[in-house]
Parts: C-alpha cells; sequence; structure tokens
C-alpha cells in the first residue's frame, strides 16, 4: 500500500479495523505500534491491540478497566492523589514527583505524556489501545522500559454522525457523552473533516466520612470530571494531509485513602477505635485535588514516493493541586494542606519510513526532541498531639523547586525479508537502535522546622545532570505458515536518571534493562480462533525502587533484579454469535540485589542491621506483580425482531502482590477475583442502544495502592495507608446514533 493511500484510509476510516471480515470471525485491528500501519498479528513483538468497540463491549471505560483485559498490566491511583502508577511486567514506579518518570511510556495519538497526571480517567471516542509489553529501546526509547500504552482517538471521517448517550448508575452516578463529525470542506482533490468529542462525568464519594465536625471531607473517591477534544483533518492533496487536535480536561475530587492506624493503636491516643470497614473513616482535616490538562497535537504526512515523511508535534500542560488528612482520624496529628504541580512539556518527532514494496528492506529513521518544566511545592504539618510532652515531635516540612528536562534522541530500525529474496525464506531479521541524551537541571529547596523549640533548617541548592544511552532490538520473525509466526528478540530499555525534589541527596541514575522474548502469532479455523504467546526474560541493573517518607523520601538504585514471565492469550468464535476471550500470566519477578533502609520504622527494622539499619531484600517479590493472573469473557450476540441483545460476562483473577519492597503482611493484597457483566439491547436500525452493566458484581475490596504515613504519626512506625479500587457499582446507559 502506497503512502497516499494510507493516508486516505485514515482519513475515511480513522485507522481503525481491516475491512470487514466473514460474520462472526475475529476481529483484525490494523496498528501502528511500530510506527508503520499493519495487522496487529503481523507485529513481532508481545502486543495487546483493543478496537474502541472492543472496549466499549468489555466494558472497558478507562485504565482500571483496562488492566483486567491485557496481560501483566496493573494500574491504580496512587495515594498522594493526583498520579496514577502504571506496572507492565513487573516494571513501575511510585516517583510521580516533577523530577521522576514512569517506566511505561504514555502515548496520546502518538505523543509521549510525560506525568501520569496527563492520564484520562474516562475512554471515550477511541478508535483503539496498544499495549506493547517489554522495553521499546528503538522506536519509543526512553522511559518505556516496561513497555508502552497507546491510546489513539476517533479520528475525523468525511460522514456527517453523531452519538450521544447518558448513564445512571448508583452513587448518583451520572455520565454525559457525544460526538460529532463532519465533512467542513470536499472538492475532492482536498478536504476539511471536523470531530468533537465531549464527557459529563460525576459520582458521589464511595468512602464515607463519619465524623461531621468542621473542616470534614466529604469527598472521597467520588467523581467530578469533564473532557472537550476536538480534531480538524486537512487533506491537501493526493500526497498530503494534517491532523490537528486539541483537548482540555478537569479531573476533581481526591483520590480516598485510609490510613491504617490500628498498626500502631497506641500512638493514637484519644481517637476513636479504628474503623475495619475500608470504606468508612474519620477525617477532620479538608481534602480536596483539582487537576486541569491541557494537550495538543499535529501531525503532517507527506508521501515521497519511495518513503513517507511523518512530523508529530505535541505540547501538553498540567495543573493540579490537592490538600490531605495524613493520619486519617478526627484527632489533628498530622496534614498535608498543600500539594501543587505545574507542568508544560513540548515534543517533536519526525520519521520517514519507506513505502511497502517488493524489495526485501524495509526501514525507518528518525528523531525525537523533548522539552518539559515542572515546579512543585509539597507542605506537610505533624502537630506533635500524638505526644504533647515532646517537644521535637511537632515539626513542619515543604519543599519544592523547578525542574527542566531536554532529552534527544535519533533512531532507526531496519527489517530484512528473505522471503523477497532468491532465498524465499519466510525469515525476517530486524536491527533497531537509538541513542538517547537527557538533562535535567533545576533548583530545589527543603525546610524543616520545629516549631515548638524555634529551629528551622532550611537548605537548598542547584543541579545539572546528564545521561546518555545507547539502546536497540535485535529480532527475527519466522512464518511457516500464514497461519503461524514465531518471532525472537533482544531487546535493551533505558528509563532516565533523575532527581528528587526537595529531598537531600536527590539524584538517582538510569535503571537499564536487558529483555530476551520467544513468542508466536497465529490465527486458525478460518479466523475463528487465535492463539498467541511469549515467554520473557528480563534483568534488571540499578532499578529505581520509590521509597517513601515523608521527611525523608528517596530513590534507591537497587543493584539486581529478574523478571521471568509467561503471557497467553486466546480468541475464539467457535458459534455463530459467540465470542470468548481469555488470557493467562505466570510471572516470577525477585529482587537479586538490594540493601537499603526500611522506612517503617525510626530505628532499626526487625531483621536488618541494629547499627547500620541496613535490610537485605535479595530475594524479595517486585512490587505490584502477582506471581498469576487470568481473564475469561464470554458474550453472545443474539439477533430477534426486536433488536440485537447481547449478554456478555468478564471474569479478572490475580494473585496476590506486594506494594513495598519489604514484602511485610501488612502491605499485601491478597488474592481477589473481579466479575464484571453487561447486557446491551440495540435497536433493528442499530440507532438506539440500552446498556445495563455491573462491575465487581461481588463487590471485593481491593488496594489499588499504598504508601507508608510519617513514622511520626506512629512514633517511630510508619502505618500503611491505602487507596482502593471502587467497589459494586452498576446501572444504565442509554444511547443514540445521528
Amino acid at each position: 500500500m502506497c503512502a497516499s493511500a494510507i493516508a486516505g484510509f485514515w482519513a475515511g476510516q480513522a485507522m481503525a479495523a481491516a475491512p470487514s471480515p466473514p460474520a462472526n470471525t475475529i476481529e483484525q485491528l490494523i496498528v501502528t505500534a511500530e510506527k508503520r500501519e499493519e495487522s496487529a498479528q503481523n507485529v513481532p513483538i508481545a502486543l495487546t491491540a483493543l478496537s474502541g468497540a472492543a472496549l466499549e463491549r468489555q466494558g472497558v471505560i478507562g485504565f482500571e478497566n483496562l488492566s483486567t483485559r491485557v496481560p501483566s498490566l496493573r494500574f491504580g491511583p496512587g495515594v498522594t492523589g493526583g498520579e496514577n502508577v502504571i506496572t507492565l511486567r513487573g516494571i513501575g514506579s511510585q516517583n510521580t514527583t516533577s523530577g521522576g518518570d514512569s517506566p511505561v511510556a504514555y502515548n496520546l495519538d502518538g505523543v509521549y505524556l510525560a506525568r501520569t497526571t496527563s492520564v484520562d480517567t474516562e475512554f471515550f471516542d477511541i478508535d483503539r489501545i496498544e499495549v506493547l509489553r517489554g522495553p521499546q529501546g528503538t522506536l519509543y526509547g526512553r522511559n518505556s522500559v516496561g513497555g508502552s500504552v497507546n491510546v489513539i482517538t476517533n479520528h475525523p471521517t468525511d460522514t456527517l454522525d453523531g452519538h450521544v448517550d447518558a448513564l445512571f448508575g448508583n452513587y448518583g452516578a451520572q455520565t454525559y457523552r457525544a460526538w460529532a463529525n463532519a465533512p467542513l470542506y470536499d472538492n475532492g482533490d482536498q478536504q476539511v473533516l471536523a470531530r468533537i468529542a465531549v464527557v459529563r462525568a460525576e459520582h458521589d464519594p464511595y468512602q464515607k466520612n463519619l465524623f461531621n465536625g468542621q473542616g470534614a471531607p466529604h469527598n472521597g473517591d467520588a467523581q467530578d470530571f469533564w473532557l472537550a477534544r476536538g480534531e480538524l483533518y486537512f487533506k491537501l492533496s493526493d500526497k498530503a494531509n494534517l491532523l490537528l487536535i486539541g483537548s482540555n480536561s478537569w479531573n476533581g475530587d481526591p483520590v480516598a485513602t485510609k490510613t491504617q492506624w490500628w498498626e500502631a493503636p497506641g500512638r493514637f491516643v484519644g481517637a476513636q477505635p479504628f474503623l475495619t470497614d475500608p470504606r468508612e473513616v474519620r477525617k477532620n482535616s479538608p481534602e480536596m485535588y483539582g487537576n486541569n490538562n491541557y494537550y495538543a497535537s499535529a501531525t503532517f504526512n507527506y508521501d515521497l514516493g519511495f518513503a513517507t515523511f511523518t512530523s508529530v508535534t505535541g505540547f501538553a500542560a498540567s495543573k493540579w493541586k490537592e490538600s490531605s488528612d495524613a493520619d486519617g482520624s478526627e484527632l489533628t496529628i498530622a496534614l498535608n494542606p498543600l500539594w501543587t504541580l505545574r507542568q508544560f512539556q513540548e515534543s517533536e518527532e519526525v520519521r520517514l519510513a519507506s513505502n511497502p514494496s517488493s524489495q526485501p528492506l524495509s526501514w525507518i529513521v528518525g528523531g525525537f526532541v523533548f522539552r518539559e518544566k515542572a515546579h512543585q511545592d509539597f507542605l506537610f504539618i505533624d502537630t506533635g498531639l500524638n505526644d504533647p510532652a515532646a517537644l521535637f515531635d511537632a515539626f513542619v516540612f515543604r519543599n519544592g523547586g523547578d525542574f527542566r528536562t531536554l532529552s534527544w534522541a535519533p533512531f532507526g530500525q531496519v527489517d530484512y525479508d528473505l522471503a523477497k529474496t532468491s532465498l524465499a525464506v519466510p525469515l525476517t531479521l530486524t536491527l533497531g537502535l537509538r541513542y538517547t541524551r537527557d538533562t535535567k537541571k533545576g533548583a530545589d529547596f527543603l525546610d524543616f522546622a520545629l516549631p515548638l523549640v524555634g529551629l528551622d533548617f532550611p537548605q537548598a541548592k542547584t543541579f545539572d545532570r546528564s545521561w546518555t544511552q545507547t539502546t536497540g532490538k535485535i529480532g527475527l520473525a519466522y512464518r511457516p505458515s500464514e497461519e503461524l509466526m514465531l518471532y525472537a528478540n533482544a531487546s535493551k530499555g533505558y528509563l532516565s536518571g533523575g532527581g528528587l525534589v526537595g529531598n537531600f541527596p536527590g539524584i538517582y541514575q538510569p535503571e537499564k534493562v536487558n529483555a530476551y522474548e520467544a513468542g508466536f502469532k497465529s490465527t486458525w479455523l478460518e479466523r475463528r480462533l487465535q492463539l498467541n504467546g511469549a515467554i520473557y526474560r528480563e534483568d534488571i541493573k540499578d532499578m529505581q525502587v520509590f521509597v517513601q517518607d515523608i521527611t525523608g523520601s528517596r530513590i534507591d538504585n537497587a543493584g539486581r533484579a529478574h523478571i521471568n514471565g509467561l503471557e497467553l492469550e486466546a480468541v475464539a468464535t467457535p458459534l455463530d454469535g459467540l465470542s470468548l476471550n481469555a488470557s493467562a500470566t505466570f510471572t516470577d519477578a525477585k529482587y537479586d540485589q538490594y540493601v537499603t533502609i526500611n522506612n517503617r520504622f525510626s530505628g532499626p527494622a526487625p531483621g536488618c542491621d541494629p547499627v547500620t539499619r541496613l535490610c537485605n531484600f535479595a530475594g524479595h517479590r517486585l512490587v505490584q506483580t502477582p506471581r498469576y493472573t487470568y481473564d475469561l469473557g464470554a458474550q453472545y450476540v443474539w439477533e430477534a425482531s426486536f433488536g440485537q441483545v447481547t449478554p456478555r460476562i468478564d471474569v479478572f483473577h490475580s494473585g496476590d502482590l506486594f506494594f513495598l519492597s519489604a514484602n511485610s503482611p501488612l502491605e499485601r493484597q491478597k488474592p481477589y477475583t473481579l466479575v464484571d457483566a453487561n447486557v446491551t439491547w440495540r435497536s433493528p436500525d442499530k440507532r438506539f442502544t440500552v446498556e445495563i452493566f455491573g462491575r465487581n458484581l461481588g463487590d471485593e475490596t481491593v488496594i489499588s495502592n499504598d504508601g507508608l504515613q510519617s513514622n511520626t504519626i506512629g512514633e517511630g512506625f510508619a502505618p500503611d495507608n491505602f487507596s482502593y479500587f471502587p467497589p459494586r457499582t452498576y446501572g444504565v446507559r442509554f444511547g443514540v446514533d445521528f
């Protein structure tokens, strides 16, 4: 397919699925995982791609649902509210400060977004989501050591149509969504097409605060979200096109956290008994959260005949602020009255990719530049109420600063298909290479004060550090038949070094991953059965481990760690109308070398050196990584005279996991099972839909994240601070297409 045909396909079909297959065969998605269009089943890496239609069918409305549908992916809100933590194949990070980076890249319409605060909580008007597992060190580069999550929205088409829907559910849930598409100009040779999408979503708190005194918050785990997105597509000629996208979103109301102060009951003098219901608290300090995100991008394509030139320009900004009740009780022991983050980024990627041809060699070369500015301000107060006789227990801690990042990288990848040579061997060789230079500079401060004794210990510093790294990939893909592809890859990934703002010393070194993967992709029985699998090994050096302590957080570079894993995926349509899907993962992820201090204790921790306080965590499991998971789904499409009725059920089960490197029983999530179900009716003319749904039907209580509170709250023992996934929710959604 020549580049002009690709451009036309993009404009007319929004790069969606391949042409409609025969009835009830498996959907074959066209993806751009390797920066060019190809079937997902032809991409020789571990990749899960879900179309927008599949997301709707499976009730995937956001990342929390997505993580139960994609192997080795876990997603959850951080315990501090604004950030999100994405873990893929055992690699993730709690470091979501302005100087930190997520090891799983998040890309929106081809633009890399550095802050996980930029992740929209609602998926709507989405063409597809691609999750690439394992280091993507060539085409995605820095900060994709765990993999990459690519969200591609629906782009404008040349039809006049639209959609609106409304959801009503328990907890007062109301969600209103709409999109509209219109051709603005079309003379055959040139086109101007437009599309807009809007979302307004809200629901009452999942957390119940039983304290009603002055300042008591009653908004934990509520939702207050809106999104507006607009897109313009310009067909400039048969060879050139331009896509402009702009969006603005607001996300309000804080993540509900619950401090587990039962772990140190004698140290919360005067507090009411600990409430065992995970969704009930007695908080007295105000909690608020507000996050405003802005996004703009411009993607230009030009067909040069032998290759296609692509330019992707991106801008993004976010502003968020929050406050929290740090002790989680009706006593004013500790509070976090201020945490703000302001961020702006700009990026440019240019690529030149060979067009499909009969020649055995295909290639892509490009360059990437990224700039970011971020400012953070954090305030924590311990009133000393736990021990009023100790003058040194009361303190005020404030830190923050400004951070600037500059990153640039040239990259290239070549594929050589021996099937197109005189050898006629169905084997493709792949070689990719990328060179990255990261520079981070700025100034930060820390002010630690003891107000009861009149002491103040201010600190300030400037920093300017750079790192360089060469990453890449070597791969083989073999096709013994049209139905089966076998592949093997060796790749290297790199997570940039950085600085933990307002912590002294705060500089930490890059994380490096060497990964080895072998897998297969297959489609059988005239596209009624699809089986994919991958086995992998990842060796990690200087793994960045975020260690939370209100007055002394840090990033440890754990010496070494390893991850061994197996992933299996299956899709089947054995009968007309019946669709089945399943996936399973088996993971062994452990530290091989990691000596550190257990911040839960102000003194030596049990089992650790009583003098140096050093603990050996070698053999401990990596955080947020269950040993096994499985996902099962089934749906049946029943055609009747009054319309189409489709019941569906999805079951996800996860083994236990830990949230902290110490692997204490206190920080463990036990195995759990989530069950979702829905029934959708569609009118005979396909215009009207009604969906009745239920999520987490068993009302399982599942911890989404954990972070230690200050050990001063527990008088030398830091209690856990949990956030949770949603409880049982249910409702109905009404929709109409125009």
